[in-house]
């Protein structure tokens, strides 16, 4: 059947209903999105992944590589700063008290190493993602590291945009355990 009408309806006063077309207007169901039209109803719903911040406690022995990398994640908008650590033990300590939703470590420090460290914090919290962010970057060295559970090896060298790559990537991985 054709969408022309052979005919436009007329009101008393002789002028067409529909203005110009001729044609008659079909009723568009409602909540329903018409693919082909070029107007929708309202828009179409897509599942939007929304994310809070991500919470990032940063350790390292080195101060002054800490300040900077703590200050460089502070010009990501999705990356908050949740505390720093200056060794192993502070680490452990700040991670339970903190809450942080990721832990970014130094593997060698004097108190206690950083697989030592991340040993003592997925004690108390097994979920935790841990990346290791070093100036070690040996294939046996990362693979000691993943072994004891981390989330992500990075060298120190590499770019900002690498790290919150893996950063995001940590805490998007599915539980290895679970």
């Amino acid at each position: 059947m054709s969408c022309r009408a052979k005919s436009a309806p007329t009101s008393p006063h002789g002028r067409h209903k529909f203005p110009r077309t001729g044609r008659l207007r079909r009723p568009q169901p409602v909540g329903k999105i018409q693919r082909g039209s070029k107007r929708c109803p309202f828009p179409p719903v897509f599942p939007v992944r929304r994310r809070l911040k991500l919470r990032v406690l940063v350790v390292d022995d080195h101060s002054a590589f800490r300040r900077a990398l703590t200050s460089a994640l502070r010009m990501i908008k999705s990356i908050e700063v949740a505390g720093e650590a200056g060794g192993g033990v502070a680490a452990t300590e700040q991670a339970r008290a903190l809450d942080p939703d990721l832990v970014i470590m130094d593997l060698s420090m004097p108190d206690l190493d950083g697989i030592a460290a991340m040993r003592e914090i997925h004690q108390a919290r097994p979920e935790l993602p841990i990346v290791f962010l070093t100036a070690h970057a040996d294939p046996g060295v990362e693979r000691e590291a993943r072994e004891a559970g981390a989330s992500g090896f990075l060298a120190k060298g590499g770019s900002l945009e690498d790290l919150v790559i893996v950063l995001h990537e940590a805490v998007e991985a599915p539980d290895p355990a679970g």
